[in-house]
């Protein structure tokens, strides 16, 4: 032997002494093994049934996810007040802050040359409307029987020019008169026979009254004086600006003294009973949200209820979402403030306050804390679904059966193993190892799947390390 050969055996010597001692370890160890488990086999098939609890498989239904979304509270109607005409503002009646109703004056111009053309325009209506029901009721009976006895005098005057110049006729062929006399008497005559045809002419007009040509002109005369009064009305009342609706006073933008033109602003207005919040919210979710369904929603750790009211009907570009609007009234406010003011319910039981007024203070007190601009949370809560999207329970599909996750225990080959309790040949309970596949996990709850499960198996839930397969068992629910 070389003395390479001598340093080699030297070297190795220690190493291959370990390896040995390990072989022989392992062998001792597993045949010390191989020997507790057929001990523990054998106790077990003389000690008692070990009570566990079971699940059976189907029932367990899919765990339940939120998804969170943050918004923002909005008020129900927001409107600009701004004057339509220019003119000096005379008076600002509201300050921020200040709680107004519908129709009632907020703000007004300097408007006394409106009122003054006004009252002018409608003495003009009057006149007019005067002349017009005077045109439509006709002549008076008294102006018409005086027309009739004028008509009356006149037959009788032509009635007696005639007989006069008949008679001068007569006296000049017997040259008792001159020529000069007759035609005096034939003058007279035509002249009294005209005045004649003009009364008759006149009471036959006063008879048929106005004509209906003249009525229309007048008539259109009234609309367009009706139509300028109403002009300077409209200008007297774009003077004025009024709530639109009940809200709160949110900025004011004008001083009394402050010249204006059209549209400038004056003033917004916030309508905050109901208040809403909105929502940017994921497209699955959205299609899962009907109008009306209730939703609770969080804010600074209160909980309170709204009602969900629109849901915009498209995806926005940017943020990918869907606007979701949800209604929040004022006694739900309210309600949220009473069961979170400890001092409240202390001053009510007291006998402080009444429940009203109690309601009342409540609804104010969150009123003021609840306001637009605040962010909010929103809790959507669905259950897990399968592949093709429809919610459904496990016993529908045999690859969608939840377990708890105490439910199972580590398996070979990177499975997982369930306890399954079966009846054994002396009529007693006795647990079977079956390993599973684990598809999915949700906080608690495990979805598996195995081809030897199935609905309706009982399973081992908790307690996993006190029992080996074989072992008998007392199922308890």
């Amino acid at each position: 032997m070389t003395w390479a050969q001598e340093r080699w055996w030297v070297l190795a010597s220690p190493v291959l002494l370990a390896v040995s001692v390990g072989g022989v370890a392992a062998g001792v160890l597993r045949a010390r093994t191989a020997e507790h488990r057929g001990a523990t086999a054998a106790g077990s098939a003389t000690a008692p049934p070990l009570p566990v609890r079971v699940l059976v498989l189907g029932e367990l239904a899919p765990p339940q996810i939120a998804d969170r979304y943050r918004g923002v509270i909005v008020a129900s109607k927001e409107a600009e007040l701004a004057f339509r005409r220019s003119g000096r503002v005379e008076s600002i009646d509201v300050k921020e802050g200040a709680a107004v109703k519908r129709g009632e004056r907020l703000a007004s111009l300097d408007a006394s040359d409106l009122e003054a053309q006004i009252t002018g325009a409608r003495s003009q209506v009057a006149e007019a409307e005067a002349l017009l029901a005077e045109m439509v009721a006709g002549p008076r009976q008294q102006t018409i029987e005086a027309a009739y006895a004028e008509v009356r005098r006149l037959e009788a005057t032509v009635e007696l020019a005639r007989s006069t110049a008949s008679r001068q006729r007569s006296l000049l062929d017997v040259n008792a008169s001159s020529e000069q006399q007759y035609d005096d008497a034939r003058s007279s005559l035509d002249q009294q026979s005209a005045a004649l045809s003009v009364a008759q002419q006149r009471l036959s007009e006063l008879q048929e009254g106005t004509r209906a040509e003249q009525i229309d002109a007048q008539r259109s005369r009234v609309e367009g004086l009706r139509a300028r009064l109403r002009s300077l009305e409209v200008d007297l009342e774009d003077s004025r600006i009024v709530a639109p609706f009940n809200g709160l006073i949110a900025r004011r933008y004008l001083d009394e003294g402050a010249v204006v033109g059209p549209d400038t602003r004056a003033m917004r207005l916030l309508q905050v009973d109901p208040l809403e919040a909105r929502f940017g919210v994921s497209h699955d979710d959205a299609v899962s949200i009907r109008v009306g369904q209730p939703v609770t929603l969080t804010l600074d750790q209160e909980t309170f209820r709204a009602v969900v009211s629109r849901i915009e009907p498209e995806v926005d570009l940017l943020t990918r979402t869907q606007g979701l609007y949800v209604t929040i009234e004022a006694g739900e406010l309210g309600g949220a403030g009473e069961a979170g003011s400890e001092s409240g319910m202390a001053e009510r039981r007291s006998g402080g306050l009444s429940a009203g007024e109690s309601g009342r203070s409540d609804s104010v007190a969150w009123r003021r804390r609840v306001v637009p601009g605040q962010t909010v949370s929103l809790s959507l809560s669905s259950a897990i679904s399968g592949g093709d999207g429809m919610q459904r329970f496990a016993s529908d599909a045999t690859d969608e059966l939840w377990v708890p996750l105490t439910a199972l225990a580590r398996a070979e080959r990177g499975l997982w193993s369930l306890f399954a309790v079966i009846d054994g040949s002396d009529g007693g309970q006795l647990v079977e190892r079956r390993e599973v596949q684990v598809l999915a996990i949700e906080a608690e709850s495990a979805r598996v799947a195995g081809a030897l499960i199935a609905a309706g198996d009982r399973v081992v839930v908790g307690a996993l390390h006190r029992i080996v397969p074989g072992m008998k068992v007392e199922p308890l629910r």
